[in-house]
């Protein structure tokens, strides 16, 4: 009986001042249970130790100038000659069995371009966190895509990198929400696959562009006017895609800087959050003001009313 044809995949970790995470992120990609694996590191213009521990580890590395995220995955898909691609960010870890379930996936569908799963949640010390799975339309990824982006880290998908080379790879200007644009670009046309499985831990830590709600709203919605342009109307869909990314992180930008007001701290970033707020998320903060300003009428309708309540029980008790 002939043995299971294993496809080559490749897969590239963009590095920026990441050397830390980088030998995890390397050993996950040498515990894949399937085979046939070459990894490839692209430091992207790093001021630690990226470069010496890539070599350290023995991978392919690829050092160019500081570039962006986007830009670095381009280069390592470049570089790829393998038909399957995976983006592995150099904080995060495969999951044993991640590359055989999406090259399992993409060889029971040739008219996939792409297979995306589920993350699991860690810490930077690498330990396990709870998280709530979204529930997901699998035959409407596109749809589903426009409101939510539930593939929360590039490791969770798996490409052909031929499609992904016709679509011309990462969009560079879109920073952080890149391969959200690469998914809603592949799901337009039905050529995403959707598999319930957890593929990759996603490190949560300061670092991590994804803190930045103010950031990832800009970008998100930057992603979302692309779509509005190359999506024949009606765009219903795209435009309550849009009210619900205002909506998510809109409410992270005004804790953080509820927050940072008590704090005392502001700056430039608190500037350009209440910029972008104003700019995207007006009904949002005329909606939060107003909630507000009857929190502080209820305060001191309290406060004025305290007096002539105790006046009130002190009579009530000297009277005959």
């Amino acid at each position: 009986m002939t043995a299971p044809r294993h496809p080559a995949v490749t897969v590239v970790i963009p590095c920026f001042n990441q050397a830390q995470f980088l030998p995890d992120a390397v050993a996950s990609v040498r515990r894949q249970s399937h085979a046939v694996v070459d990894c490839v590191v692209v430091n992207d213009g790093s001021s630690d130790g990226t470069a010496i521990v890539a070599k350290q580890l023995g991978v392919t590395l690829i050092q160019q100038l500081r570039r962006g995220v986007s830009e670095a995955r381009n280069t390592g898909l470049a570089a790829a000659r393998s038909d399957f691609v995976v983006f592995l960010d150099a904080d995060d870890a495969l999951l044993s069995d991640a590359l055989a379930h999406g090259t399992a996936a993409l060889q029971a569908d040739l008219t996939a371009a792409a297979v995306v799963g589920r993350c699991r949640a860690m810490s930077a010390a690498g330990e396990a966190l709870a998280v709530r799975h979204p529930d997901i339309d699998p035959s409407d990824l596109y749809n589903e895509w426009l409101s939510q982006n539930f593939v929360w880290t590039p490791g969770a998908a798996m490409f052909r990198r031929d499609a992904l080379l016709e679509i011309g790879g990462f969009p560079p200007r879109l920073g952080p929400a890149a391969d959200y644009a690469v998914y809603l670009r592949l799901a337009r046309d039905g050529r995403v696959r959707f598999i319930a499985q957890e593929l990759v831990c996603y490190r949560q830590h300061d670092a991590s562009m994804s803190t930045d709600p103010a950031r990832m709203l800009r970008a998100t919605l930057a992603v979302l006017r692309m779509e509005r342009r190359d999506t024949p109307p009606p765009r219903r869909r795209i435009r309550r895609g849009r009210r619900q990314w205002c909506e998510f992180y809109g409410d992270q930008i005004l804790q953080r800087l509820r927050m940072d007001w008590r704090s005392g701290r502001f700056g430039r970033w608190q500037l350009l959050a209440l910029m972008t707020l104003m700019q995207h998320c007006p009904r949002l903060m005329l909606r939060h003001a107003a909630r507000k300003g009857r929190l502080v009428v209820s305060a001191l309708r309290r406060r004025l009313m305290a007096p002539l309540l105790a006046l009130m029980s002190r009579r009530s008790r000297v009277a005959p």
